[in-house]
């Protein structure tokens, strides 16, 4: 118990353990205009880390697949296919390619199929190519072009993270 006469044990400081990164939180993307659904099984970690792409980053290749067992947020450049559990396309993003992954949100533009459990396409966004749903929300002011189709089972949406 504290009380007003306590003092704070001094911290001692274990200089043998490496010490751990204090995340950045000013690298959030902003939320989408809807939310995805929980798919039914999955439990989400409000915890799990969120891998970013900045602005000043291209990456590109013949054959590329960049692959992430988290989250993921594009603001650079990609020219490749992108398989995650939950990817965002931020505004300044750009993807030339396939993206795979159980929930995806578009601000920023695609040239390339959208194959997801949860397709969200914000205001900001200009998508190019097919996708491949099992929900998906489109806002107000979103630029596509391309068809749409419920995905037959999960197996079509279901990104490749091994």
């Amino acid at each position: 118990m504290f009380n007003r006469a306590a003092t704070p044990d001094a911290r001692v400081v274990d200089s043998s353990r490496p010490a751990t990164p204090t995340p950045i939180s000013n690298l959030k993307s902003p939320p989408p205009f809807a939310q995805a659904p929980q798919q039914s099984g999955v439990m989400r970690d409000a915890d799990t880390p969120t891998s970013v792409l900045g602005q000043d980053i291209t990456i590109s290749g013949q054959q590329l697949v960049l692959k992430t067992k988290g989250s993921l947020l594009i603001a650079g450049h990609i020219q490749g296919d992108v398989h995650g559990e939950s990817v965002t396309v931020g505004e300044t993003g750009s993807v030339a390619g396939t993206i795979t992954a159980r929930t995806i949100s578009v601000q920023g533009e695609v040239r390339g199929a959208l194959k997801g459990s949860a397709v969200i396409l914000n205001a900001t966004s200009k998508v190019d190519g097919d996708i491949v749903k099992q929900t998906l929300a489109i806002a107000e002011g979103a630029q596509f072009d391309g068809s749409v189709r419920r995905a037959k089972d999960i197996g079509e949406v279901t990104p490749d993270l091994t």
